[in-house]
């Protein structure tokens, strides 16, 4: 005689299914987000093989910038001396900003006072060259034209007047309200993963890169001679919080972007990482 399944025991095993599901899910989400991480962090050395590419060609490739060259000639020895200057730097040299905050898409700006400003040199970037180049061979396009749109429109009320006039959408990127603040990202995505679009999770109040901001966080896209040594002849690449080191001269650590699942945001791998605080 066939016996079927008893109410108890049907129940037994949706149950016990529904814990699994419970167990699993969390993990299979942190998997697929960490893989995500992998290939964001992949960009970082696409950049840098990209510029590596071009000193390969070229020593002085980091100089071919139509920013180094528009000024008169003690403009541009000033500049040029300011770019082989922060290319030696634990910081590294700063080509753009993007700001992270919950709820709220990725924002990207050219520069920002809690962000590793003193170091930032997004004027290189401009429409050719080969900073310019190296971003649009990294994917990282309609970069450059937000950095150009921010230096252009300036504060809160240019960019509000632009977007009169212009409107919100342009060929490469979009402009969104954010409050009486305004939030510039790629039409293409930049990063793939949730901590570099909305940010961590949770934790914000545990920020010490940006002093009394307790809302919101910012990375700079740094780039630094590998070492911070022009003799090198290679470079390094790294997201930094404010404040951060690439490479600490003393000890070779690094305080660049560590997710929390592990990825560090460092082309000079973990040890890249080595003294992030979060």
């Amino acid at each position: 005689m066939k016996h079927g399944f008893s109410l108890i025991e049907i129940l037994v095993v949706i149950v016990i299914l529904g814990v699994l599901a419970g167990i699993g899910a969390p993990k299979l989400m942190g998997f697929t987000e960490k893989t995500k991480e992998k290939a964001d962090l992949m960009k970082l050395y696409y950049l840098r093989d990209a510029l590596n590419k071009a000193l390969i060609s070229s020593g002085e490739a980091l100089y071919n910038s139509p920013y180094l060259s528009k000024g008169d000639d003690s403009t541009n020895i000033k500049n040029r001396d300011k770019l082989k200057q922060y290319l030696e730097k634990e910081s590294g040299v700063t080509l753009f900003v993007i700001e992270m905050k919950g709820g709220a898409s990725m924002n990207v700006q050219a520069s920002h006072g809690s962000a590793n400003n003193s170091a930032n040199m997004c004027d290189l970037i401009g429409d050719a060259g080969t900073w310019y180049d190296a971003l649009n061979e990294a994917h990282f396009e309609g970069v450059a034209d937000i950095v150009a749109f921010r230096q252009q429109t300036g504060n809160n009320g240019g960019i509000k007047k632009d977007v009169e006039k212009n409107g919100k959408s342009h060929s490469t990127f979009t402009v969104k309200e954010d409050g009486s603040n305004w939030r510039t990202y790629p039409n293409t995505p930049m990063f793939m993963s949730r901590e570099l679009n909305y940010g961590k999770a949770a934790g914000l109040d545990k920020i010490t890169s940006q002093g009394n901001n307790k809302t919101n966080y910012r990375l700079t896209m740094s780039v630094q001679w590998t070492g911070g040594k022009e003799g090198s002849h290679s470079v390094e690449v790294a997201l930094l919080p404010n404040g951060a080191k690439m490479r600490n001269k003393s000890n070779g650590r690094g305080g660049a972007f560590l997710t929390d699942n592990g990825v560090c945001f460092s082309t000079y791998g973990d040890i890249g990482c080595a003294d992030y605080k979060y």
